[in-house]
């Protein structure tokens, strides 16, 4: 039952349940207050009974991101990826009340991230991890959104085109012999590259390669931490078991040294640069004016590009080659495959 009551900062509505909370508010207007009284008891006829509770409305946001980074955050494969996301969500709706954060705001938010530098797909991902706190609201928590989960309702960032970069004439040749000359405690630098574009697995997969999983006789690597979350094996090629078996034992059982894919892509980063060196000097020495897209904006992740689309070249069929990659869809598979038109004349004939 509801009751009204004027007070000079306006009218107050109260609705009262026996057995349950009840809830309040004050409004400018007592027409106001009437209506959202009607709604609120609408919504208790409908057997609706959260309405009276108004978590929403009396807990922060950052209360409930201190909640999530301490319960569901953990268990993610790769926390650490949502770090940035989740600081850029507090800093922005921390001191809100879950009640007053509305999709225009995640709106309004989005748009600031790109205006900020982020790209797309960087911004969607923060939507994502931003939509995945406000569902751990609604069903860990059992905290009713007034109109759900609001990142439902925004407008997703168009994706940027997809990458496809694969390597260039001559580009493969000079990696191999910067790796070679490279002057680094760790060893593997020149295999780590061979073996990513002939067995297309991530960098993640490649640095937790351990040799109690590989087997040279039976050609194959078994892959235990994947992207997605399931093992899986790969069959290795002779140029594959080759490079593995030039590679000394370590005694912890791993196969490569890098501890983790930060210190390798610095490591990569320098590779790159030699090889960009040698590629110049050589030009000198032919008088022959270098490329400038010889090497540049080629990422270690760009191998697995190139490994994808060779083995279609190869004549692989999409269930083959999907078992090698460890894509679990036609289009994510098609997103990593770039298939030389030049090639595929050949085969027409």
């Amino acid at each position: 039952m509801a009751f009204f009551e004027q007070r000079k900062n306006g009218w107050r509505a109260q609705i009262r349940r026996r057995g349950m909370p009840s809830i309040s508010r004050t409004f400018d207007l007592k027409a106001d207050a009437e209506a959202w009284a009607r709604d609120v008891e609408r919504e208790l006829q409908r057997g609706n009974a959260s309405v009276l509770r108004d978590d929403a409305g009396k807990t922060l946001f950052r209360e409930v991101l201190d909640l999530y980074e301490a319960g569901p955050l953990p268990a993610l494969k790769s926390p650490g990826k949502n770090q940035a996301a989740l600081q850029a969500a507090r800093d922005r709706f921390g001191p809100l009340f879950l009640s007053s954060i509305r999709a225009s705001d995640v709106g309004v938010w989005r748009d600031a991230l790109i205006a900020g530098g982020l790209a797309s797909a960087t911004a969607l991902r923060y939507l994502a991890v931003l939509s995945a706190v406000f569902s751990f609201c609604e069903k860990d928590l059992s905290i009713a959104l007034p109109s759900g989960n609001p990142c439902r309702s925004v407008r997703k960032p168009a994706p940027a085109r997809a990458r496809a970069r694969r390597l260039r004439l001559g580009e493969m040749d000079y990696l191999l012999r910067a790796a070679r000359q490279a002057r680094s405690r760790i060893g593997g630098l020149p295999q780590i590259i061979a073996l990513a574009v002939e067995s297309s697995m991530r960098l993640g997969e490649l640095l937790g390669l351990e040799w109690s999983r590989i087997d040279l006789r039976e050609r194959t690597a078994h892959l235990v931490d994947t992207k997605n979350g399931e093992s899986r094996t790969v069959a290795l090629s002779s140029v594959a078991v080759a490079t593995l078996q030039s590679l000394p034992r370590r005694i912890d059982g791993r196969v490569f040294g890098w501890a983790a894919s930060d210190s390798f892509e610095k490591t990569w980063t320098r590779c790159k640069s030699s090889a960009r060196k040698l590629y110049e000097a050589d030009c000198t020495a032919q008088g022959v004016k270098p490329d400038p897209a010889f090497l540049a904006d080629l990422r270690f992740h760009d191998l697995r590009h190139e490994a994808t689309s060779r083995l279609f070249e190869k004549g692989l069929g999409v269930m083959e080659v999907a078992s090698m990659t460890g894509h679990k869809s036609l289009s994510m598979l098609k997103r990593y495959t770039h298939i030389e038109a030049r090639k595929l004349a050949k085969k027409l004939g």
